[in-house]
């Protein structure tokens, strides 16, 4: 089977401002993934929204051909009469050979569906290796018009490619139909040169159907599919570790009346600076209380505390520490026997005070969209005034296992043939990690059909995200993808991965009831479905409830230990990242560096870090030169924790 990539463009300027009203652009990459077709793999590589602007659309093209190197790109919308519809001049400026015979046929069997048709102006041509496709904008003419052009998509892509060998073997195909008289461009027909492996009846599946594609095409496949979740509101006494939705401006000042600093006396100053400091005390202003407005002149003063109001006619605040009595009250008179003061230092207009707004002026940015609430911003957003805030919903999340082989973690002996199940209260306690509340055991499914599908049923119920370990591999027990595709109409994104450990890590999509579930189907050893998790489940459920940043940050590290054998697949390594003076960037230091095995959970224990090793065909022999000290080398490394 055939791999071809493609990538999509919504060309609409209320989408680009709203990209969740954009339908024609999801609408495509469905029929891609749907289309029926035993001859090609239609890869997903990238969508975008642009607006209806000449010059955007432009550069946007030459980007994605450039840069991604898409076998096909199609752009939906834009097509019309209307000033605003400029995307067949934009592709215009970037094909250089253009395919009239593509945007008649669309035109042509449109006008059979509606005469619409006739106003519309798609233009189809071929920049470098990419085909280029305009199509309409709504989400069914562009679905429809696809389809109208579809059965040619591989053969043109061929010769676009100059793959010589796929387009003799498709004009030999072409030349027998003409012996029926059908024209070779207008007949769905399809190739047979290219066979997935087929088995008999009974016959165990020797090779992967799924291509082995790279990690970081894994993740954007992931993002593509993974929306944010809903947002909601919510009582800020609930709101800790969710992510705030929305800026927060501040709608009054924070202090909103003039505050001292200090615990003291307020005063109001004498004009003539020569006057001997004495001030006479007339009052006090406490914190929270109600006499705080006495009216001062010059040379009294109120006993105050710090936090407390400050009366409108004082002008300055010293602190207690700088005064001393001067003179008493035979008896207390508000609370104290104080009657007058000697201020001891210099005082200055202003002092000590804080200002109306000092802290958070009316208008200011509090707290930015998209900010983890933690206690320091659940305090700031009490302070001016919320008591709810829109926050990202957080997932229902699904961990079940899958397996003949499992027992209970209470069971009280390891049975012969059975191991207890590991993995799914690492997970549970992996995904509670993330401040997702939650989390539901779906229970254990055995080999056995009717049990993965009830397994799976009750799991999709329920779950925004189902996350399964084993039964994804190879084994004619592994029954998963099967029963996901045949039962749930699910679509598999991906089925094996260029990663070691984790190779056969699944990801799917599908529809129940009106809902979009995720799907992550893990390797059964321990260690492969940690480091899976790892790299794919929590960027996914980061990104869906509203983090920025994702990814694990990725530094760069010293092996405690030169590597001197890498595996064709790049390989990820659990390590203890450590600080040393005898090296200018953190050590890794290989957790059980003799036996790191997917099965060994030893390799993970107190693992802070997971070591990108790249694949054996992306360096040369220089990687390995060993250092004088017996250091490693330098890699990539994911901070996993500090």
């Amino acid at each position: 089977m055939t791999e071809l990539t493609f990538a999509v463009v919504t060309v609409s300027t209320s989408c680009y401002e709203d990209p969740i009203r954009d339908q024609s652009g999801p609408a495509l990459i469905k029929y891609m993934a749907e289309k029926p077709n035993d001859t090609v793999h239609w890869i997903h590589l990238a969508s975008t929204v642009v607006p209806d602007n000449q010059n955007h659309l432009k550069e946007t093209l030459f980007k994605l051909c450039d840069e991604l190197v898409p076998s096909l790109i199609l752009t939906t919308g834009g097509t019309g009469i209307s000033p605003d519809d400029v995307t067949p001049e934009a592709t215009r400026e970037v094909i250089t050979k253009e395919i009239p015979g593509m945007s008649q046929t669309m035109i042509s069997k449109s006008l059979a569906i509606t005469p619409m048709a006739m106003i519309s102006r798609p233009v189809c041509g071929i920049y470098q290796k990419t085909l280029i496709i305009n199509l309409p904008g709504s989400s069914k003419g562009c679905v429809e018009c696809l389809d109208f052009v579809y059965p040619i998509l591989r053969h043109a892509i061929d010769l676009i490619q100059d793959k010589r060998t796929e387009v003799s073997v498709t004009h030999s195909l072409m030349q027998q139909k003409t012996e029926r008289k059908h024209h070779s461009c207008g007949e769905h027909y399809h190739y047979h040169h290219h066979h997935a492996e087929t088995r008999k009846k009974g016959e165990r599946l020797r090779q992967s159907p799924f291509p082995m594609i790279p990690v970081d095409d894994a993740m954007k496949i992931i993002f593509e599919q993974a929306k944010k979740m809903p947002i909601i509101d919510k009582s800020l006494t609930e709101c800790l570790n969710y992510i705030c939705a929305e800026e927060i401006v501040a709608k009054e000042p924070v202090p909103s009346f003039r505050a001292s600093v200090k615990d003291g006396y307020a005063v109001r100053l004498y004009s003539d600076r020569s006057h001997e400091q004495i001030y006479e005390i007339i009052g006090r202003s406490d914190a929270g209380g109600d006499n705080n407005n006495v009216s001062l002149n010059e040379g009294q003063c109120v006993i105050i505390n710090t936090g407390a109001k400050l009366p409108d006619s004082a002008n300055a605040v010293i602190q207690i520490e700088d005064t001393q009595v001067h003179e008493w009250h035979p008896k207390k008179i508000n609370d104290t026997n104080e009657k007058s003061i000697r201020i001891l230092s210099e005082c200055t207009m202003n002092q000590d005070i804080r200002a109306i707004g000092d802290d958070v002026n009316v208008g200011e940015l509090v707290l930015e969209k998209n900010t983890l609430l933690g206690p320091a911003e659940l305090g700031l957003l009490a302070t001016v005034g919320l008591q709810t805030v829109r926050v990202y919903d957080k997932p229902h999340v699904v961990i079940l296992s899958t397996g003949n082989e499992l027992m209970p973690i209470d069971a009280p002996s390891t049975n012969i043939g059975k191991i207890r199940d590991s993995n799914k209260i690492m997970l549970m306690s992996a995904v509670q990690d993330l401040n997702i509340p939650y989390v539901v055991d779906g229970g254990t499914a055995t080999d056995d059909e009717a049990s993965v599908i009830q397994t799976l049923k009750s799991a999709f119920d329920i779950a925004d995200v189902v996350i399964s370990t084993g039964g994804v591999s190879m084994g004619d027990k592994d029954l998963l993808k099967t029963i996901l595709t045949e039962k749930f109409n699910a679509t598999i994104h991906f089925g094996r991965l260029q990663m070691k450990p984790g190779k056969p890590t699944t990801f799917a999509t599908c529809e129940i009831n009106g809902k979009k579930k995720l799907f992550f189907g893990l390797p059964g050893n321990p260690v492969s479905a940690l480091v899976s998790y790892w790299l794919f489940v929590v960027p996914t459920l980061k990104h869906m409830i509203g983090h920025q940043q994702a990814h694990y940050p990725i530094i760069r590290v010293q092996l405690d230990q030169p590597i001197a054998y890498l595996d064709p697949r790049p390989e990820y390594l659990r390590v203890i990242i450590e600080w040393s003076t005898r090296s200018s960037i953190p050590i890794a230091r290989i957790i059980s560096s003799s036996n790191q095995c997917s099965s060994r959970l030893l390799s993970a224990r107190r693992c802070t870090g997971l070591v990108r090793l790249p694949s054996k065909n992306d360096v040369d022999s220089s990687f390995f030169n060993m250092k004088s000290d017996g250091s490693g080398q330098q890699v990539d490394c994911l901070l996993l924790s500090l």
